[in-house]
Parts: structure tokens; C-alpha cells; sequence
């Protein structure tokens, strides 16, 4: 009588355990502050990410750079689509608008005259597109990287012949084409 009641016990135990699921994994929360290089010179920025539904999040950035022949602030708002199940971790497609306020010195050539340098405040907007990847690395840090495409235009009149001293569409200030960034956040 023993034996089968030991039996029964064990198989009940078997099944109880059985039963019980693995603990889920505890998601990021929905909000994201990161502290990264947004741009391909020298800068420092500050984002904000919320999640909006299981693959949507908003973010607004802002950005300080620090370039010899360009200093200036950048402010951004993204929409990024996440592709796993859950916002704000994986694989995502970031659309961005933003604007930007940049000192620079230009060389203005107008005819008969000898070239004049002189200093100026550049502002304006744009947007841009990117594809990038937001990794967990515990449970509350994170590690997020991009690349892209972006156009901030900008214009320096039509009364002279202007242009730029440096090289303002590699040090990935307005009037770039190419974006990178990176950042480590914290998500709660």
C-alpha cells in the first residue's frame, strides 16, 4: 500500500511542477533616458524614449556639438517602429524631424572686392530616416545603436557667393548625408 501511494505522490509533485511555467522575463519599462553621441562629430546628447503600443515609441533628443568650425544644439523628435514583440528592445525603423542652430564662419566673394570671412548663426530643419538596435543588457540598461540617412538643409542667400569654412558635410553637422549614433540608456 505504501508503494503506491509513493507512486501517486510522485506523479501529482510531477505534474505540479510540470504545470508551473518558467517566470517570464520582466520587460523594459516604457521609458527610456539615454545619454550618447548622436551625430558623426563631436557632441553629447540627452534622449528621451516613451513607448506608445507594443511596437511604437516616440523620442525626443537633444544634442550639444562641441566642433571647432561648427559649435551648436540640435533638438530631434523620432517615431521608431519596433520589430520584436515588445517596444522599446530590437530591431527598429526611426523616421526624425528636427532643427538646428550652428555657429559658423563663411567666406563671402563678391565681385571686385577680396574675400571676406565672417561669423554667422545658421538655422534651419530637416529630417532624416535610420535603422538601428536597441540591446538589454540587465534589466534596467540598455545599449542602442544606429545608422542613417539625414538632410538638414541650409542656405546661405542668394546675394553672394558664399560657402563654408571647413568641412561641414563630414563632421556630420547640418547638410549632412550620413548619421550614426550611439547611446547607453536606462529604462524605467
Amino acid at each position: 500500500m505504501k508503494t503506491p501511494l509513493f507512486i501517486l505522490g510522485l506523479a501529482c509533485v510531477a505534474r505540479a511542477v510540470a504545470a508551473q511555467e518558467a517566470a517570464p522575463v520582466q520587460p523594459v519599462g516604457g521609458h527610456v533616458l539615454s545619454l550618447g553621441i548622436y551625430g558623426l562629430s563631436a557632441n553629447v546628447g540627452l534622449q528621451y524614449e516613451q513607448r506608445l503600443s507594443r511596437h511604437l515609441s516616440l523620442s525626443v533628443r537633444g544634442t550639444r556639438y562641441f566642433s571647432a568650425d561648427y559649435p551648436g544644439y540640435q533638438a530631434m523628435l523620432a517615431a521608431r517602429v519596433y520589430f520584436r514583440p515588445l517596444a522599446p528592445t530590437g530591431l527598429y525603423l526611426q523616421v526624425q524631424a528636427g532643427a538646428f542652430s550652428h555657429n559658423a564662419q563663411v567666406v563671402s566673394n563678391y565681385p571686385g572686392a577680396p574675400p571676406i570671412t565672417a561669423s554667422t548663426k545658421i538655422n534651419g530643419h530637416g529630417g532624416g530616416l535610420g535603422l538601428g538596435y536597441q540591446w538589454r543588457f540587465s534589466q534596467h540598461f540598455l545599449f542602442d545603436a544606429g545608422l542613417g540617412l539625414r538632410f538638414y538643409p541650409h542656405n546661405l542667400g542668394e546675394m553672394c557667393d558664399c560657402y563654408y569654412v571647413g568641412n561641414w558635410y563630414n563632421v556630420g553637422q547640418p547638410g549632412s548625408v550620413f548619421d550614426g549614433y550611439f547611446s547607453l540608456g536606462y529604462a524605467f
